[in-house]
Protein backbone atom coordinates (compact mmCIF):
# COMPACT_ATOMS: atom_id res chain seq x y z
CA UNK A 1 0.00 0.00 0.00
CA UNK A 2 0.85 3.07 -0.64
CA UNK A 3 2.35 5.99 2.08
CA UNK A 4 1.19 9.64 2.85
CA UNK A 5 2.73 11.89 0.70
CA UNK A 6 3.97 15.01 2.78
CA UNK A 7 4.39 18.38 0.91
CA UNK A 8 6.64 20.78 1.96
CA UNK A 9 8.62 23.81 0.52
CA UNK A 10 12.18 22.99 -0.60
CA UNK A 11 14.69 25.48 0.03
CA UNK A 12 15.98 25.51 -3.28
CA UNK A 13 13.05 27.37 -4.37
CA UNK A 14 13.56 30.47 -2.75
CA UNK A 15 15.66 32.15 -0.29
CA UNK A 16 12.85 33.29 2.20
CA UNK A 17 13.65 31.84 5.74
CA UNK A 18 9.71 31.34 5.93
CA UNK A 19 6.58 31.68 3.08
CA UNK A 20 3.19 32.48 3.22
CA UNK A 21 -0.11 30.11 2.71
CA UNK A 22 -1.65 32.81 0.20
CA UNK A 23 -5.12 30.67 -0.46
CA UNK A 24 -5.99 27.04 -0.38
CA UNK A 25 -7.53 25.99 -3.88
CA UNK A 26 -8.62 22.89 -2.40
CA UNK A 27 -10.56 22.25 0.70
CA UNK A 28 -9.00 20.20 3.65
CA UNK A 29 -10.41 16.55 3.58
CA UNK A 30 -11.14 16.48 -0.68
CA UNK A 31 -9.64 14.45 -3.31
CA UNK A 32 -7.25 15.62 -5.71
CA UNK A 33 -5.62 14.26 -8.83
CA UNK A 34 -2.12 14.45 -10.01
CA UNK A 35 -0.94 17.46 -10.90
CA UNK A 36 -3.69 19.29 -9.98
CA UNK A 37 -3.23 23.20 -7.91
CA UNK A 38 -3.68 22.59 -4.82
CA UNK A 39 -2.29 25.75 -3.08
CA UNK A 40 -0.47 29.23 -3.51
CA UNK A 41 2.26 30.07 -1.61
CA UNK A 42 4.22 33.70 -0.96
CA UNK A 43 7.90 34.21 -1.44
CA UNK A 44 9.93 37.31 -1.22
CA UNK A 45 10.22 37.05 -5.30
CA UNK A 46 6.90 35.44 -6.52
CA UNK A 47 3.84 33.51 -5.99
CA UNK A 48 4.41 29.70 -5.80
CA UNK A 49 2.22 27.46 -6.92
CA UNK A 50 1.95 23.96 -5.62
CA UNK A 51 0.62 20.78 -7.19
CA UNK A 52 -0.63 17.66 -5.89
CA UNK A 53 2.11 15.37 -6.75
CA UNK A 54 -0.50 11.53 -7.18
CA UNK A 55 -4.27 11.28 -6.81
CA UNK A 56 -5.55 11.28 -3.22
CA UNK A 57 -7.14 12.84 -0.17
CA UNK A 58 -5.54 16.63 0.76
CA UNK A 59 -4.96 17.34 4.35
CA UNK A 60 -3.52 20.26 5.78
CA UNK A 61 -3.48 22.38 9.39
CA UNK A 62 -1.82 25.16 8.30
CA UNK A 63 -4.21 28.76 7.71
CA UNK A 64 -4.71 30.90 5.29
CA UNK A 65 -1.89 33.98 5.60
CA UNK A 66 0.04 32.24 7.96
CA UNK A 67 3.65 32.11 7.78
CA UNK A 68 4.99 28.79 7.53
CA UNK A 69 9.09 27.57 7.75
CA UNK A 70 11.19 26.52 4.04
CA UNK A 71 11.13 23.18 4.62
CA UNK A 72 8.66 22.49 7.06
CA UNK A 73 5.47 20.11 5.92
CA UNK A 74 2.62 22.50 4.50
CA UNK A 75 -0.22 19.26 3.53
CA UNK A 76 -0.22 15.67 2.87
CA UNK A 77 -1.60 13.80 -0.04
CA UNK A 78 -3.00 10.54 1.22
CA UNK A 79 -3.39 8.10 -1.88
CA UNK A 80 -5.87 5.56 -2.94
CA UNK A 81 -6.59 2.89 0.33
CA UNK A 82 -5.52 4.97 3.23
CA UNK A 83 -9.13 7.87 2.97
CA UNK A 84 -9.39 6.58 6.74
CA UNK A 85 -6.05 7.85 7.73
CA UNK A 86 -6.81 11.37 5.73
CA UNK A 87 -10.24 11.37 7.75
CA UNK A 88 -8.21 11.08 10.91
CA UNK A 89 -5.97 14.04 10.50
CA UNK A 90 -9.08 16.11 9.14
CA UNK A 91 -9.45 19.30 10.74
CA UNK A 92 -12.99 19.38 12.49
CA UNK A 93 -13.74 22.52 11.34
CA UNK A 94 -13.36 24.99 8.37
CA UNK A 95 -9.87 26.90 8.55
CA UNK A 96 -9.93 30.28 8.08
CA UNK A 97 -7.67 33.10 8.71
CA UNK A 98 -5.50 32.79 11.49
CA UNK A 99 -6.55 34.31 15.10
CA UNK A 100 -3.93 36.06 16.39
CA UNK A 101 -0.63 37.04 15.11
CA UNK A 102 2.31 35.42 15.53
CA UNK A 103 5.05 36.95 17.52
CA UNK A 104 8.94 36.05 18.04
CA UNK A 105 9.98 35.66 21.52
CA UNK A 106 11.95 38.94 21.14
CA UNK A 107 9.06 40.70 19.98
CA UNK A 108 6.84 39.27 22.73
CA UNK A 109 9.06 40.43 25.42
CA UNK A 110 9.33 43.84 23.76
CA UNK A 111 5.16 44.32 23.34
CA UNK A 112 5.10 43.21 27.49
CA UNK A 113 7.75 45.79 28.24
CA UNK A 114 6.03 48.41 26.49
CA UNK A 115 2.59 47.44 26.91
CA UNK A 116 1.54 46.95 23.66
CA UNK A 117 -1.26 44.74 23.22
CA UNK A 118 -0.30 42.03 20.93
CA UNK A 119 -3.95 41.98 19.15
CA UNK A 120 -3.23 45.30 18.09
CA UNK A 121 -1.33 43.74 15.11
CA UNK A 122 -2.69 42.07 11.87
CA UNK A 123 -3.72 38.69 12.11
CA UNK A 124 -1.52 36.17 10.19
CA UNK A 125 1.64 38.02 10.10
CA UNK A 126 4.97 36.66 11.79
CA UNK A 127 6.16 40.04 14.30
CA UNK A 128 9.48 41.10 15.18
CA UNK A 129 10.63 43.35 17.75
CA UNK A 130 11.07 46.12 15.00
CA UNK A 131 7.81 45.74 13.96
CA UNK A 132 6.93 46.17 17.60
CA UNK A 133 9.11 48.93 18.31
CA UNK A 134 7.65 50.64 14.96
CA UNK A 135 4.41 49.98 15.89
CA UNK A 136 5.13 52.19 18.98
CA UNK A 137 6.62 55.10 16.54
CA UNK A 138 3.27 54.79 14.81
CA UNK A 139 1.13 54.81 17.97
CA UNK A 140 -1.66 58.11 18.20
CA UNK A 141 -0.70 58.45 22.36
CA UNK A 142 2.77 57.43 22.09
CA UNK A 143 5.56 60.15 22.58
CA UNK A 144 8.29 57.40 22.09
CA UNK A 145 10.88 57.45 19.01
CA UNK A 146 10.68 54.71 16.72
CA UNK A 147 13.63 52.44 15.98
CA UNK A 148 14.09 55.00 12.34
CA UNK A 149 15.94 58.40 13.09
CA UNK A 150 13.55 60.86 12.04
CA UNK A 151 13.82 64.35 11.74
CA UNK A 152 12.71 66.31 14.48
CA UNK A 153 9.62 68.83 14.39
CA UNK A 154 8.58 67.17 10.89
CA UNK A 155 5.39 65.92 10.26
CA UNK A 156 5.73 62.27 9.10
CA UNK A 157 2.95 59.46 7.94
CA UNK A 158 3.91 56.15 8.31
CA UNK A 159 2.88 53.10 5.65
CA UNK A 160 3.98 49.62 5.70
CA UNK A 161 5.78 48.53 3.05
CA UNK A 162 4.88 45.83 0.85
CA UNK A 163 5.61 42.25 2.34
CA UNK A 164 7.88 41.14 0.12
CA UNK A 165 10.03 44.41 0.10
CA UNK A 166 10.35 43.88 3.38
CA UNK A 167 11.77 39.90 2.58
CA UNK A 168 14.01 41.49 0.39
CA UNK A 169 15.51 43.96 2.03
CA UNK A 170 16.07 40.81 5.08
CA UNK A 171 17.92 39.00 2.61
CA UNK A 172 20.05 42.27 1.33
CA UNK A 173 21.02 42.59 4.79
CA UNK A 174 22.01 39.30 5.43
CA UNK A 175 23.98 39.33 2.04
CA UNK A 176 25.71 42.62 3.66
CA UNK A 177 26.46 41.01 6.88
CA UNK A 178 28.32 37.86 5.79
CA UNK A 179 30.26 39.41 3.12
CA UNK A 180 33.29 41.54 3.12
CA UNK A 181 32.24 43.45 -0.12
CA UNK A 182 34.57 45.30 -2.33
CA UNK A 183 34.47 46.89 -5.59
CA UNK A 184 35.56 47.82 -9.01
CA UNK A 185 35.20 49.70 -12.31
CA UNK A 186 35.58 49.33 -15.88
CA UNK A 187 34.07 51.21 -19.13
CA UNK A 188 32.99 49.73 -22.21
CA UNK A 189 31.90 50.73 -25.32
CA UNK A 190 28.24 50.30 -26.19
CA UNK A 191 27.48 50.45 -29.94
CA UNK A 192 29.47 47.47 -30.72
CA UNK A 193 27.12 45.55 -28.64
CA UNK A 194 23.52 47.23 -29.42
CA UNK A 195 25.18 45.83 -33.48
CA UNK A 196 26.10 42.53 -32.31
CA UNK A 197 22.19 42.18 -30.99
CA UNK A 198 21.23 43.15 -34.61
CA UNK A 199 23.35 41.45 -36.24
CA UNK A 200 21.83 38.16 -34.64
CA UNK A 201 18.24 39.85 -34.90
CA UNK A 202 17.38 40.52 -31.90
CA UNK A 203 17.23 44.21 -30.29
CA UNK A 204 16.80 46.32 -27.17
CA UNK A 205 19.33 46.16 -24.27
CA UNK A 206 22.95 45.16 -24.20
CA UNK A 207 22.03 43.20 -21.22
CA UNK A 208 22.50 39.51 -23.18
CA UNK A 209 25.88 40.13 -24.72
CA UNK A 210 27.51 40.79 -21.38
CA UNK A 211 25.92 37.90 -19.58
CA UNK A 212 26.75 36.10 -22.22
CA UNK A 213 30.45 36.74 -22.42
CA UNK A 214 30.33 36.67 -18.36
CA UNK A 215 29.22 33.61 -17.89
CA UNK A 216 31.81 32.14 -20.44
CA UNK A 217 34.86 33.98 -17.84
CA UNK A 218 33.89 32.22 -15.16
CA UNK A 219 35.60 28.88 -16.29
CA UNK A 220 38.87 31.36 -16.33
CA UNK A 221 37.71 33.21 -13.03
CA UNK A 222 35.39 30.42 -10.87
CA UNK A 223 36.00 32.50 -7.39
CA UNK A 224 33.13 34.70 -8.76
CA UNK A 225 30.54 31.91 -9.12
CA UNK A 226 31.37 30.25 -5.63
CA UNK A 227 30.22 30.84 -2.17
CA UNK A 228 31.95 31.56 1.19
CA UNK A 229 32.00 29.81 3.95
CA UNK A 230 34.30 29.79 7.59
CA UNK A 231 37.29 29.92 5.96
CA UNK A 232 36.28 27.57 2.73
CA UNK A 233 35.13 29.20 -1.19
CA UNK A 234 32.32 26.42 -2.51
CA UNK A 235 32.77 26.56 -6.20
CA UNK A 236 29.73 26.03 -8.35
CA UNK A 237 29.33 23.36 -11.00
CA UNK A 238 27.11 25.14 -12.83
CA UNK A 239 26.90 28.80 -14.20
CA UNK A 240 23.19 30.13 -13.60
CA UNK A 241 23.13 33.81 -13.74
CA UNK A 242 20.33 35.85 -12.26
CA UNK A 243 19.24 39.09 -13.77
CA UNK A 244 17.48 41.98 -11.61
CA UNK A 245 14.19 42.56 -13.23
CA UNK A 246 12.00 45.63 -12.54
CA UNK A 247 9.13 46.42 -15.32
CA UNK A 248 6.81 48.18 -12.85
CA UNK A 249 5.77 44.86 -11.20
CA UNK A 250 8.08 45.20 -8.25
CA UNK A 251 12.15 43.49 -8.62
CA UNK A 252 12.26 40.50 -8.80
CA UNK A 253 15.80 38.51 -10.41
CA UNK A 254 14.51 36.10 -13.29
CA UNK A 255 17.86 32.96 -13.42
CA UNK A 256 19.07 31.48 -16.40
CA UNK A 257 20.27 28.05 -16.32
CA UNK A 258 24.04 26.72 -17.42
CA UNK A 259 24.05 30.23 -19.28
CA UNK A 260 27.60 29.08 -19.86
CA UNK A 261 26.06 26.85 -22.26
CA UNK A 262 23.92 28.80 -24.01
CA UNK A 263 24.20 30.94 -26.87
CA UNK A 264 23.84 34.54 -27.31
CA UNK A 265 20.29 34.20 -29.14
CA UNK A 266 19.61 31.28 -26.86
CA UNK A 267 20.31 33.84 -24.10
CA UNK A 268 18.13 36.82 -25.58
CA UNK A 269 15.33 34.89 -26.61
CA UNK A 270 15.38 33.05 -22.37
CA UNK A 271 15.31 36.59 -21.04
CA UNK A 272 12.48 37.60 -23.69
CA UNK A 273 10.27 34.72 -21.87
CA UNK A 274 11.26 35.74 -18.81
CA UNK A 275 10.16 39.27 -19.12
CA UNK A 276 7.04 38.31 -20.50
CA UNK A 277 6.18 36.21 -18.12
CA UNK A 278 7.40 38.59 -15.40
CA UNK A 279 4.43 41.07 -17.25
CA UNK A 280 1.66 38.62 -17.35
CA UNK A 281 2.53 38.03 -13.29
CA UNK A 282 3.13 33.87 -14.37
CA UNK A 283 7.02 33.61 -13.39
CA UNK A 284 7.17 31.11 -10.65
CA UNK A 285 9.57 29.96 -7.74
CA UNK A 286 11.85 27.49 -9.49
CA UNK A 287 12.47 30.18 -12.58
CA UNK A 288 13.58 32.54 -9.43
CA UNK A 289 16.04 29.86 -7.82
CA UNK A 290 19.44 28.89 -8.13
CA UNK A 291 21.36 31.88 -9.29
CA UNK A 292 25.27 31.51 -8.80
CA UNK A 293 26.04 35.07 -10.30
CA UNK A 294 23.84 38.23 -10.91
CA UNK A 295 23.65 41.02 -13.23
CA UNK A 296 21.97 43.90 -12.67
CA UNK A 297 21.99 47.03 -15.22
CA UNK A 298 20.60 50.47 -14.92
CA UNK A 299 22.23 52.01 -17.71
CA UNK A 300 18.86 52.65 -19.37
CA UNK A 301 17.98 54.92 -16.52
CA UNK A 302 21.02 57.25 -16.77
CA UNK A 303 22.71 56.01 -14.01
CA UNK A 304 26.29 55.43 -14.02
CA UNK A 305 27.30 54.68 -10.82
CA UNK A 306 26.19 52.50 -8.28
CA UNK A 307 26.26 50.17 -5.28
CA UNK A 308 25.28 46.52 -6.24
CA UNK A 309 24.98 44.49 -3.45
CA UNK A 310 25.79 40.98 -3.20
CA UNK A 311 22.93 38.53 -2.86
CA UNK A 312 23.11 35.35 -0.11
CA UNK A 313 25.08 32.47 -1.85
CA UNK A 314 27.12 34.18 -4.38
CA UNK A 315 30.79 35.65 -4.19
CA UNK A 316 29.82 38.43 -6.39
CA UNK A 317 27.73 40.77 -8.52
CA UNK A 318 27.72 42.60 -11.83
CA UNK A 319 26.74 46.00 -12.72
CA UNK A 320 25.74 48.01 -15.92
CA UNK A 321 26.06 51.54 -15.18
CA UNK A 322 25.57 54.46 -18.28
CA UNK A 323 29.26 55.65 -19.48
CA UNK A 324 29.99 58.94 -21.05
CA UNK A 325 30.26 58.83 -24.53
CA UNK A 326 33.57 57.43 -25.98
CA UNK A 327 34.94 58.75 -29.23
CA UNK A 328 31.46 59.60 -30.48
CA UNK A 329 29.98 56.54 -29.40
CA UNK A 330 27.89 55.91 -25.92
CA UNK A 331 29.74 53.72 -23.09
CA UNK A 332 29.11 51.78 -20.27
CA UNK A 333 30.21 50.98 -16.85
CA UNK A 334 30.72 47.66 -15.54
CA UNK A 335 31.13 47.16 -11.62
CA UNK A 336 32.33 44.12 -10.29
CA UNK A 337 31.22 44.29 -6.80
CA UNK A 338 32.79 40.65 -4.89
CA UNK A 339 33.07 39.25 -1.47
CA UNK A 340 36.90 39.88 -0.48
CA UNK A 341 37.06 36.72 1.45
CA UNK A 342 37.51 34.55 -1.64
CA UNK A 343 39.76 37.14 -3.74
CA UNK A 344 41.06 40.41 -4.43
CA UNK A 345 41.00 43.83 -6.37
CA UNK A 346 43.50 42.49 -8.85
CA UNK A 347 41.64 39.38 -9.67
CA UNK A 348 38.43 41.20 -10.14
CA UNK A 349 40.05 43.92 -12.35
CA UNK A 350 41.57 41.05 -14.57
CA UNK A 351 37.76 39.64 -14.46
CA UNK A 352 37.04 43.16 -15.72
CA UNK A 353 39.68 43.74 -18.48
CA UNK A 354 38.81 40.27 -19.69
CA UNK A 355 35.35 41.01 -19.85
CA UNK A 356 36.22 44.54 -21.49
CA UNK A 357 37.85 43.00 -24.22
CA UNK A 358 35.70 40.47 -25.39
CA UNK A 359 33.19 42.99 -25.21
CA UNK A 360 35.17 45.40 -27.68
CA UNK A 361 36.05 42.41 -29.94
CA UNK A 362 32.37 42.40 -31.59
CA UNK A 363 33.33 45.78 -33.53
CA UNK A 364 35.51 43.64 -35.64
CA UNK A 365 33.77 40.10 -34.79
CA UNK A 366 30.63 40.95 -36.25
CA UNK A 367 31.94 42.51 -39.10
CA UNK A 368 33.41 39.14 -39.92
CA UNK A 369 30.68 37.00 -39.40
CA UNK A 370 31.95 35.32 -35.93
CA UNK A 371 29.32 34.04 -33.80
CA UNK A 372 29.43 32.55 -30.38
CA UNK A 373 33.29 32.16 -28.74
CA UNK A 374 34.41 29.97 -25.53
CA UNK A 375 36.68 31.97 -22.97
CA UNK A 376 39.58 29.74 -22.81
CA UNK A 377 41.71 29.07 -19.68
Amino acid sequence: MANPIPISIPRNTANDDVVRILVWKTPSGASVEKDQLICEVETSKAVLEIYAPANGVLTYTAREGTDVPVGATICTVFPEGLEQEASSQRPDAPLAGPETARLSAAARAEAARLGIDISSFPTGMLIRQSDVIRRLGKGPQSGRIPQAVTTGGVPIRWEDLQRGKVLEGRLLQRGKAIAVRSSVTSVCRAAPLIARLEDVGLTGSIQPVIIYEAARLMQKYPVFNAIYDEGRIGLYGQVNVGWALDGGHGLVVPVIPAANQKSLQEIAEFMDRQLEAYLENTLTGPELAGATFTVTDLSGYGTSFFDPLIIPGQSAILGIGKGPDYEGQSAVYLILAFDHQVTEGKKAAQFLQDLRERLAGYASSASAGQTDRCCMM
